[in-house]
Parts: C-alpha cells; structure tokens; sequence
C-alpha cells in the first residue's frame, strides 16, 4: 500500500503542470484547428461567437434531422440540422466521448474561408476543453484539467466492464490486454508481478472452473491525475463453492486508447459457502 502511494504521489509531482499545444490554421481572421474524430483527420473553425459546436453535414452523415436557432460571429439565424453522436472528439491527446452534436449546412463558410471546414468549435467545446487560443503565434493551449474526470471515469468504466466479461468468460487473452506489462498484483494468494506472473495465477485459481467463477467490481471513489487514475474499489467473486468479498485499491494508467492495470492491491473482508 505505501509503495502505491508514493508511486501516486510521483506521478501527481509529473502530470499535474502538464499542458499541451497544437498548432493553428486560418481562416481570414478566424483560427482553424485539427480535430481528430472516429480516428478521421477534420478542419474546425475556432468560433468563440458560436454558442455550440457544429459539424458539416457534407462532412459527416446521420439520419436524424431538427431545426436549430445558431448564434455566432455573423448573427443568429434558423437552419436545419442532423444530431450526431460522437462516440470520440479529439484535439491532440485531449479527448471528450459520447457527444451529441448537430450537423448544418457549412457550404457558404467553406466558400468565405476558401478552404475545407468541416465544424465550428464553438464556446460550449471550448470551454471543456480548457483551451486557449493565442492568435498572434497560431497555437492553442489545452490545460491539463481539460480532460475532464467524469470524462476519465466513464471511459475507465467502460473499459472495465469489458475486462470483467472477459474474465468471466475466462478469455485469458483478452483479459491480458487489460494488464500492463509490468502490473503489480497483490492478490489473496500472495504478490505477483508482470502480467504473464498474474495471468499464470488467474488461470490456476480462477478459470475453467464449473460452473464458471463470477468477478464483480464496484468502484467506489475514484481520483485522476492526468492519465494516471487511482480507484479504491469492492470486489466480489462467486466460486462454485464459496462466494469472497474484498475491498481494494487500483492504479490505471493510459496508453494509447486503453487504460491498463498498473498496480492492484485487495484485502479479503469476509467469505461465505455458496
């Protein structure tokens, strides 16, 4: 436990100061900046006149349609629109999910700019995303605390749903892709370290039994740190005989797309017969 803590306050120490900048295009006196969305490369125009984000119909598709009232840098007027559901919206290494945006007609923007513009990045985005524009070096600061926690959490929840199936399951590959290579398991049956360690206990003690052992776990406070999110969590697992309850702590760390188990550390609080 004490090395989890030191090893959260090390990463705090390294993250907390972290901010990032991406480079900015132009659009007459408007900035553009490169927006990464469903893993495809778009042109936004930076718009702090514009009270919500808006997509380019021509750029992106969806069936659904509403009518929109749009406030911005040249007045407000009635279009009609398309939501769209984001399931990811990127600037750099900044991410938020699951957004819903609406999709208008930009053709008359793209023929002022000269260019391709496939949304406008308006104040509500800009705002959760903590960014700042500096026109005169055509950069834009995103702050460390953009990324949102809830952000973070339901990410990281999502995530470990699947990791859970996959052990319940006891898919021993894809329950692997949820370790980091050098996790450190400090488990009932003693400590283990590196994931093919752990992966080599899990299977001994937990997998290909009838009927099938059952993993819960429940988060129940979560902190982020950057990439970095420390969660103290209650764990239940139904064996065929026996059913443990234990409560803990775990470390995740971000690479890529995926949160991996860095560090876990549970303790057994009570068992029961099934």
């Amino acid at each position: 436990m004490i090395g989890l803590v030191a090893l959260v306050l090390f990463v705090a120490s390294t993250v907390l100061s972290w901010a990032e900048e991406v480079p900015l295009k132009s659009c007459k006196q408007l900035p553009i900046v490169q927006v990464t969305a469903s893993k495809r490369q778009f042109q936004f125009l930076l718009d702090t006149g514009a009270t919500i984000t808006l997509l380019n119909r021509n750029s992106f598709s969806s069936a659904n349609s509403t009518e929109i009232t749009m406030n911005s840098w040249n007045g407000s007027y009635s279009t009609s629109g398309r939501e769209i559901l984001m399931s990811d919206f990127g600037i750099g290494d900044h991410h938020l999910i699951n957004l819903r945006l609406l999709a208008v007609d930009l053709t008359s923007l793209e023929r002022s700019c000269g260019k391709r513009v496939d949304g406008v990045l308006g104040v509500d985005l800009i705002a959760q995303l903590g960014l700042t524009i500096d026109v005169k070096n055509h950069v834009a600061t995103l702050a460390g605390s953009a990324r949102t926690e809830e952000t973070q959490f339901a990410e990281l929840h999502h995530q470990q749903m699947a990791c859970e199936q996959a052990f319940n399951r006891a898919d021993d590959k894809a329950f692997g892709e949820c370790l980091d290579p050098e996790v450190v398991f400090l488990a009932f049956g003693g400590d283990y370290h590196g994931r093919n360690s752990v992966m080599k206990y899990l299977k001994e003690k937990y997998f290909g039994q009838a009927p099938a052992v059952v993993l819960s776990l429940k988060p129940r406070t979560s902190h982020a740190i950057g990439d970095v999110i420390w969660e103290e969590y209650e764990l239940r697992i139904t064996l065929p005989k026996q059913i443990i309850k234990a409560r803990g702590t775990a470390l995740y760390h971000k690479i890529g797309e995926r949160w991996l188990i860095l560090n876990m550390n549970h303790s057994m609080r009570e068992t029961a017969s099934n």
